[in-house]
């Protein structure tokens, strides 16, 4: 069993030290725009399946709380958090609408959209993100070892198939982005 455990301590830090996994350019860039966004007065919508579900939920709450500094509060929605939504979209229209009903209702132009999807072939995630193409928001997947192009989606890729690194990495790159946006933000706010 030990030998089982090391095994994937191995291959957390091999990840967390893999250059394409923790993409500091990329990071960077998002923060600025994210900063750019939210100081137009504009929002951040995370969604997920599942674990990437649980992972959108705790990001946006590190925006509209705090992550780790003291900040005024950001607009920031996950759209998986409303069972009565998700129920009653996936009843009245299928599951496959349960994200684009919500984003036509939530989505504005100038927005940013984080879809969280290991696969990468979550097909109510990838509806989704086409309309908030279409809205003119800036559009965001994270996924993982996967070959995918979105017509306007950055597509951010953790390279592992095991979706618990990749999880693991999609909360590393999300509490980065939330800690040092804050810093930013208090910057801006002075």
């Amino acid at each position: 069993m030990q030998a089982e455990i090391k095994n994937r301590f191995d291959s957390v830090k091999a990840l967390i030290l893999n250059e394409s996994a923790i993409n500091e350019k990329l990071i960077s860039a998002f923060i600025e725009k994210f900063l750019d966004a939210i100081l137009k007065g504009n929002k951040i919508v995370f969604m997920g399946n599942g674990g990437s579900a649980a992972e959108a939920t705790h990001l946006a709450a590190e925006f509209t709380g705090k992550c780790v500094l003291e900040h005024r509060p950001i607009a920031a929605l996950c759209l998986n958090e409303s069972f009565s939504a998700i129920t009653a979209i996936g009843n009245d229209y299928g599951f496959n609408q349960i994200f684009t009903r919500q984003v036509e209702a939530h989505v504005n132009p100038g927005d940013i959209v984080v879809a969280l999807s290991t696969s990468g072939r979550s097909q109510n995630i990838l509806d989704a993100l086409e309309l908030a193409v279409k809205q003119n928001a800036s559009t965001y997947l994270w996924t993982g070892n996967i070959e995918l192009e979105i017509p306007g989606v950055e597509v951010w890729r953790v390279p592992s198939n095991s979706t618990p690194r990749i999880q693991e990495i999609h909360l590393i790159w999300g509490h980065i982005i939330a800690e040092v946006f804050e810093i930013k933000l208090n910057k801006k706010s002075l």
